[in-house]
């Protein structure tokens, strides 16, 4: 029962992420890759306060406010860079968040992590953190499709069509980016705030290279754009990463063997949905 609770705070815990990123990448069409650099950056800004003040709240305010300066970044990065720049920028900003991370050890204890977390009153129990990250993802979902059906979603699509006929109608890029970037920013602290809860510890080995790979795939393999579609990606992709904990392969084997695996997925849904993931531009 517990691996089951462990699964339903997993998943739970990844859809709200996946689905902010699809908003950007996917609905957007921003080829942003910096969604680990604020998720790092809200996670240790958060454990870190939490750690000296040992108030939740001022925890989640730091952690709120470097998330929206982080994200602020990124989005006028889009807006003064061209779309490939800007993904290699991303890239570049997520592994100096890192490298800095790692390298301020007298505050973040580097490689070693923060450990000894504790849970918030109330989350104490595997079954009651899975719970609340379960409500955040339904609510995630629901806040997701009402954007995707809102005013406010069809000028994201406008803008990822055409940007300069979007602009001649009256839509402003910057305060699209800015607000999609917000929305990622603020997901993200919630997530980072119940992850390294549930684990008890804060490392810099999840915010590595390899969780972007999840966040592209999701997108990719769901219909980028779609709420659904990345929804039940997210499900089954994270079931698959899961259920080969039970293959029986040799610890040095099976993690690559799994990074193999999600390189082919990846690589299949990018073929299947390229039309999807690099549409055209209409001509008159």
């Amino acid at each position: 029962m517990d691996f089951l609770w462990h699964l339903t705070f997993i998943i739970s815990n990844w859809i709200p992420s996946a689905l902010a990123y699809n908003l950007i990448f996917g609905k957007g069409k921003i080829l942003h890759f910096g969604p680990v650099g604020v998720s790092v950056a809200a996670a240790y800004a958060t454990f870190i306060t939490l750690s000296m003040t040992q108030s939740y709240a001022l925890a989640i305010l730091s952690g709120t406010i470097v998330s929206l300066l982080i994200s602020a970044l990124f989005a006028w990065l889009s807006l003064r860079l061209e779309p490939d720049g800007l993904g290699v920028m991303s890239i570049a900003v997520h592994l100096a968040l890192l490298a800095i991370v790692l390298n301020s050890s007298s505050l973040t204890r580097g490689a070693l992590g923060i450990p000894r977390i504790a849970r918030m009153p109330g989350l104490e129990s595997l079954e009651a953190i899975a719970i609340v990250s379960m409500l955040f993802a339904a609510l995630s979902v629901f806040f997701f499709l009402m954007i995707n059906r809102s005013a406010f979603g069809r000028q994201v699509a406008a803008l990822a069509e055409h940007s300069s006929h979007a602009s001649a109608l009256g839509i402003s890029r910057t305060r699209i980016h800015f607000i999609l970037f917000a929305i990622a920013g603020l997901i993200a602290v919630m997530i980072n705030l119940l992850f390294p809860q549930y684990i008890h510890l804060l490392h810099p080995n999840d915010y590595q290279f390899v969780s972007l790979i999840f966040f592209v795939m999701f997108v990719v393999a769901g219909k980028p754009g779609s709420v659904w579609g990345v929804t039940f990606a997210t499900i089954l992709i994270l079931l698959l990463k899961e259920g080969l904990r039970f293959v029986h392969l040799p610890a040095d084997i099976l993690g690559p063997t799994r990074l193999i695996l999600f390189g082919l997925i990846l690589f299949g849904a990018v073929w299947w949905r390229r039309d999807a993931l690099f549409p055209p531009q209409r001509k008159i």
